[in-house]
């Protein structure tokens, strides 16, 4: 009996931690989905900016210095990326929060969640052209719905932005459930080479971005 009960105490004290950690972490997607809507699409106060996305991500999931070093790491890379045109570029904000999610929560060393962060972000930039041209699509029918008085400004403005905040959600959800449990299966087969290859190309990140 006695041991039945430990088994069943440990068993709950797992279950537990493992209910926080994965509340944490829905709650840390939701917060950098918000974030990232400073992009274009709201207020435009610069929080989503690298540097303070990962800062704030980094404090969220309780260790703000891995997010500061991961936020001006990516600020690097990124500096050189202009949203001119039509032109989708990575985003900076996705980036460094799926890195940090990365180290963070499923302990991947930090120069693989660098780059993982940043396959993230380009992948982000694809969705967001599918997501932009969803929009066009809908667009007329919203325009028609205004003039017809069926809806307001504000309603078609909450819509859109609500649009966007689930699909990044969505998509770091998938990102985070998918490459984090891969990569921890993975990762003790490693070879040594790759380890050192990719701490080397970490460290060289900052002197890359300088140079640009």
């Amino acid at each position: 009996r006695n041991r039945r009960g430990f088994h069943f105490k440990n068993f709950a004290h797992v279950f537990k931690n493992e209910v926080v950690l994965m509340a944490e972490l829905l709650l840390i997607c939701a917060v950098l989905a918000f974030i990232e809507l400073d992009t274009t699409y709201l207020g435009q106060v610069l929080i989503s900016r690298p540097t303070v996305a990962g800062s704030i991500i980094g404090l969220l999931s309780g260790n703000f210095f891995l997010g500061l070093q991961l936020g001006i790491f990516t600020e690097l890379i990124y500096l050189d990326f202009m949203p001119i045109g039509g032109v989708v570029p990575p985003s900076g904000a996705i980036s460094c929060g799926v890195a940090v999610i990365m180290a963070q929560f499923f302990k991947v060393d930090i120069y693989f969640a660098f780059f993982v962060g940043i396959i993230g972000g380009l992948a982000f930039s694809f969705a967001e052209k599918e997501l932009r041209r969803l929009r066009a699509r809908i667009l007329p029918q919203q325009e028609k719905a205004l003039k017809e008085n069926k809806t307001t400004a504000a309603c078609v403005l909450f819509q859109s932005l609500l649009l966007q905040f689930l699909a990044v959600y969505a998509f770091l959800l998938v990102c985070v459930s998918v490459i984090g449990p891969v990569f921890g299966g993975i990762s003790a087969k490693i070879p040594e080479h790759l380890h050192m290859a990719f701490k080397f190309s970490y460290f060289v990140v900052p002197w890359i971005g300088l140079a640009g």
